[in-house]
């Protein structure tokens, strides 16, 4: 009986001793909001008010898992996707069954793909995953806002990033739409190295077997460096793109540095991309975007941030997707302010007002999507965010 009793206490010890070397986490966001949406048009009446989702933090289900496999190693995966708890039915597909194509009949839950992998890491040479994996040009423009929120971190990407896919260039060969996809690329690996001395690189690439002309072809690599209340970040990667016709390379750059001075949080950057076109050998003049971010944010309270910044967008004579002509650059600004109270770490309200200034050459968005020439959109909105 002592016999049974300390084997059934020896095997209980030990499946206690191996299910503390692994865990698997599910989080998410959801965030809602009641946001009224000016395009600045005067003809007619551009004014929208709606609830939306994921307008200040993306809405996401997610599950996180790592497996400590002793000497210093660990396995690790995550399965994300994005959801869409507000859509309607469209027809379109992953939006419904298409066969009530009306605006109170809510679409699919399951919006795009986020970030999927699989991966490796040691303590002393790094870490490894492999999946579909945001770019770096991608990830750097979430750097770009101190507060981690999309309106002027991510939705200000523009063409400073674009997909490696035949769609998102258009004829003329100028920086195509940005869609949702855009940002995320399949068979990609990236490698993370230990921090050193404050320093830490990463290494990425994307080959996509079969297309003649390299199409989808992505190597990138940043290296960010954190000393105290300082932090800062490079990073360069290059996208092989098919045109209709011709091969083309986008390439992206950006740098960018913050300091936290207590009473606010600070942080600049400037991120350009560009498109060179390639036909018969022949280089066209290359179409060129730029961002530049000025953002910050404040703990007024313990439960009171206040958060914002300014951004400069421009695209050169030779791009079109901003400009309204081949023939004459395109320049806009965007003023963005907001604040947030915190009811725990985990949910809280806010406010934010963003409004965008176009030249009368430029047609720059509030978000990925291209705007319209010479309008000055706005956007207010209040909404509550939960994260778990």
């Amino acid at each position: 009986m002592k016999k049974s009793l300390l084997a059934i206490a020896a095997m209980t010890a030990f499946a206690g001793a191996a299910q503390a070397q692994s865990s698997v986490t599910v989080y998410g966001t959801l965030d809602a909001s009641m946001a009224r949406v000016d395009t600045g048009a005067t003809a007619t009446n551009g004014v929208t008010t709606k609830l939306v989702g994921g307008a200040l933090v993306s809405d996401r289900l997610g599950f996180r898992g790592v497996e400590d496999l002793g000497g210093g190693n660990k396995a690790h995966f995550q399965l994300e996707t994005g959801l869409a708890p507000f859509s309607n039915n469209t027809g379109e597909i992953g939006s419904g069954s298409g066969t009530l194509n009306t605006q109170d009949a809510p679409g699919s839950i399951i919006a795009n793909r986020r970030p999927t992998f699989i991966g490796f890491e040691n303590a002393q040479l790094g870490r490894v995953d492999a999946g579909s994996l945001y770019s770096l040009g991608f990830q750097f423009t979430g750097y770009g806002d101190v507060s981690g929120f999309n309106t002027l971190g991510t939705n200000l990407s523009h063409a400073t990033v674009v997909s490696s896919v035949a769609d998102n260039v258009d004829t003329a060969g100028t920086i195509g739409a940005t869609t949702s996809a855009f940002k995320l690329n399949s068979n990609a690996m990236q490698y993370t190295s230990p921090t050193i001395a404050g320093f830490t690189a990463r290494a990425y690439n994307v080959t996509n077997s079969g297309a003649s002309n390299g199409a989808g072809k992505v190597s990138s690599a940043d290296v960010g460096y954190v000393l105290g209340k300082f932090n800062a970040m490079a990073m360069y990667e290059v996208k092989t793109i098919a045109s209709n016709s011709a091969a083309t390379k986008h390439t992206s750059m950006g740098i960018g540095a913050g300091y936290d001075f207590g009473m606010v949080n600070t942080r600049v950057t400037y991120q350009k991309g560009t498109l060179d076109i390639d036909t018969a050998g022949v280089k066209s003049p290359s179409a060129t975007v730029t961002v530049t971010k000025f953002t910050a944010t404040a703990p007024v309270t313990p439960t009171i941030d206040i958060f914002g910044g300014y951004v400069i967008l421009s695209e050169n004579s030779q791009g079109t997707m901003y400009s309204a002509s081949t023939s004459v650059a395109g320049k806009a600004t965007l003023m963005n302010v907001g604040a947030q109270y915190k009811f725990s770490k985990r949910t809280s309200m806010y406010a934010y007002y963003t409004q965008l200034d176009n030249d009368a050459n430029s047609k720059f968005g509030t978000t990925t999507k291209v705007g319209t020439a010479n309008l000055d959109p706005s956007t207010f909105a209040i909404g509550m965010r939960h994260s778990f």
